[in-house]
């Protein structure tokens, strides 16, 4: 064997090793926000029946098909908490960390319009667990009409039709 030779097999095996350790590493992490965030969850449970919530469910999952050129595609939306106080419904999406206080980033929008959209709630809540703060929020929709379809134009053309039919009878044009 040439020195080269063990060169390159000392990459390859560093190589390996690193992949291997880096893999190690990320499912270790992994194993840790799982645990925290169950963590969180059962913490979360407490704190709203404290709050007068009754939990309904948890990690209820709701199946969706999306269809893309005509194929069907399965998948769920998985709310992790619906609870109840009073008369209204919410989903509850429970958070920590930084993103906990941000409850307005597009991204988190996103997520929770997705929730109340799926399981038409009267709201969804959001829990910072960090802080026990608790956001509720509320999305009003305003859904626009097609934009082929405007009605505003077409009927003031008829009404000025209208109109000019009426004057040249009156004005003695049309008998």
């Amino acid at each position: 064997m040439f020195p080269g030779d063990l060169f390159v097999l000392g990459i390859l095996i560093g190589g390996f090793l690193l992949y291997n350790m880096i893999k190690l590493f990320q499912s270790a992490a992994s194993r840790r926000r799982v645990l925290k965030a169950g963590k969180a969850e059962l913490a979360a449970r407490k704190f709203l029946s404290s709050e007068g919530y009754k939990i309904l469910s948890v990690q209820e999952r709701v199946p969706v098909v999306t269809k893309i050129n005509g194929k069907s595609h399965k998948s769920h939306i998985q709310a992790d908490l619906i609870v109840q106080k009073g008369k209204e419904v919410f989903v509850v999406d429970v958070k920590t960390g930084q993103v906990a206080q941000q409850p307005n980033s597009p991204e988190i929008r996103r997520q929770l319009l997705e929730y109340y959209l799926v399981y038409q709630t009267d709201g969804v809540l959001v829990l910072d667990m960090d802080q026990k703060k608790l956001y509720r929020m509320e999305f009003q929709v305003a859904h626009p009409s097609p934009k082929s379809v405007k009605f505003v134009p077409y009927f003031a053309s008829f009404l000025a039709g209208v109109i000019f039919v009426l004057m040249m009878f009156k004005g003695g044009y049309l008998r």
